[in-house]
C-alpha cells in the first residue's frame, strides 16, 4: 500500500513545469521586410480581424519609411520564433510614436502579444527609449488596456449590408443626405454634368487637393498637416503604392469642367479609408462632399467593399454617414510612473481647454501669434 510520502512523490513527478519563453527583440528595416519577414507580417495580420486597416499593411509602413529616416520596426521573438512586428519612429530622442505620427489613424502590434509588459521593456532596452505613445489602438488590444487614458470612437460605414440597404438607413437617419439631390441638380445647373472618378489619374488633381486642403486648414485656424513636407510626400509616395491587396487611392468628382470634391485614401481588399477629404469651399452651399462620399459608398458596395472607414475622432460630417463603430485607445506605454502619470495629466488638461467655450477665439488669437503651434506632432 503506498504511503501518503510515496503519493505525493509519484503526483510531482507527473507535472511538467512550463518555462516562459525567451524573449528578444530585434530591429531590422523596411528593406528587409521582404520574402519570409514579408509573409510573417502577412500572416499575422490576417491572422486577427482588428488588423483589417491600411494601416497595418506593410506597404503603409514603407511608404512612411521613404519619407522619414527615422522609421524602425521591432520584431517580437518568442523562443527565436517571431510573434509580432511594431513600426515606429523616434518623436524625440527617447519617445516613441507610431509609424506616420498623427497621420497614423490606427496603430499597434502585428501579432497577438499577451505580455505587452515584458516585450515592451526588452523593446526599451534595445532601442534605449522610454516610452511609446499610441492615440488610436483597437480596443481588442487588451493587453494595452492598463495603459490607455482614454477611449475614443472611430466611425465607418458598414457596407457589408448592400447598397440599397445602406441608402435607405442613411436617407432615414441624416436629413443632409436625403436634400442632396436637389443641391446636386443645383450645382449641376450652375455649372454643368457630375462626373466622378473613384480611381482617378489625372495629372495634377493630389496637388490641388493639397491646396485646397491648406486652404481650410488656415479658414479654421488649424495647423497645416500638409504644410510639413514629409506629411505632404507621404500622400505623393503613396499615390505610387498600386499592390494587388493595397493601394493609395485618388478620388475626384467634377462638375462641367470644374473640381468640386475630392479625396485621398488607402484601399485594400475589403477596406476603404476616407483619410483626406476636400471639396471647393466655393461651392460649398452645393455640399459637394455629401454627392462624392454617396458615390464612393455605391461604388464601393459594387466594388465588393465591405467597410468605408472614417477613422476616430467625433467630426460632426462623420456622424451624418457612419452607421457603425468601435473603440480606439489613446495612451502610452511607460515603466517610469512619474512620468507616466505626468503624461497622463498632460493628456487630461489638453482635453479641457479643447472644450472652452471660446475655443474658436483663442484658436484664432493663437495661430495670429504663432503659426506653427501644433507642428510638434508632425516632426
Amino acid at each position: 500500500m503506498a504511503t501518503p510520502a510515496t503519493i505525493a512523490s509519484a503526483s510531482t513527478a507527473t507535472v511538467t513545469q512550463v518555462k516562459d519563453p525567451v524573449i528578444d527583440v530585434q530591429l531590422v528595416s523596411t528593406d528587409e521586410l521582404c520574402g519570409e519577414l514579408a509573409d510573417r507580417w502577412n500572416s499575422l495580420r490576417l491572422s486577427n480581424d482588428h488588423l483589417s486597416s491600411p494601416y497595418f499593411d506593410i506597404n503603409f509602413v514603407k511608404a512612411v519609411s521613404k519619407v522619414r529616416d527615422d522609421v524602425k520596426v521591432a520584431m517580437f521573438l518568442e523562443d527565436d520564433v517571431i510573434v509580432g512586428f511594431l513600426p515606429f519612429q523616434l518623436n524625440s530622442s527617447r519617445h516613441a510614436v507610431p509609424a506616420g505620427g498623427r497621420l497614423n489613424d490606427y496603430q499597434g502590434i502585428i501579432g497577438n502579444i499577451n505580455d505587452v509588459e515584458s516585450h515592451f521593456k526588452k523593446l526599451f532596452q534595445t532601442c534605449d527609449i522610454n516610452s511609446y505613445a499610441f492615440h488610436a489602438m483597437p480596443e481588442e488590444s487588451e493587453a494595452f488596456q492598463p495603459y490607455a487614458f482614454r477611449a475614443v470612437r472611430a466611425h465607418h460605414l458598414d457596407l457589408s449590408i448592400g447598397w440599397e440597404s445602406y441608402r435607405k438607413w442613411v436617407r432615414k437617419h441624416s436629413s443632409t443626405v436625403k436634400r442632396q439631390g436637389q443641391k446636386t441638380r443645383n450645382l449641376e445647373k450652375a455649372l454643368g454634368p457630375i462626373r466622378f472618378e473613384f480611381d482617378s489619374h489625372q495629372g495634377d488633381t493630389l496637388e490641388r487637393l493639397i491646396e485646397l486642403k491648406s486652404g481650410k486648414y488656415q479658414r479654421t485656424n488649424t495647423f497645416d498637416i500638409l504644410s510639413v513636407p514629409w506629411a505632404a510626400d507621404l500622400l505623393r509616395e503613396l499615390q505610387n503604392v498600386k499592390q494587388p491587396n493595397f493601394r493609395g487611392i485618388l478620388q475626384a468628382m467634377w462638375a462641367g469642367d470644374e473640381l468640386v470634391c475630392v479625396h485621398f485614401g488607402m484601399l485594400t481588399d475589403k477596406t476603404l479609408h476616407y483619410w483626406f477629404p476636400i471639396f471647393d469651399h466655393q461651392y460649398a452651399r452645393y455640399s459637394p462632399g455629401t454627392e462624392m462620399m454617396m458615390r464612393v459608398a455605391q461604388e464601393c458596395c459594387q466594388r465588393g467593399i465591405e467597410k468605408l472607414d472614417l477613422g476616430y475622432g467625433d467630426d460632426p460630417w462623420k456622424f451624418k454617414f457612419s452607421n457603425s463603430n468601435t473603440q480606439v485607445l489613446n495612451g502610452q506605454v511607460n515603466f517610469n510612473p512619474v512620468e507616466l502619470r505626468l503624461a497622463r495629466m498632460r493628456y487630461v488638461v489638453r482635453n479641457k481647454l479643447k472644450e472652452i467655450p471660446m475655443k474658436p477665439l483663442a484658436k484664432s488669437v493663437l495661430r495670429k501669434f504663432f503659426p506653427g503651434f501644433g507642428q510638434w506632432n508632425f516632426r
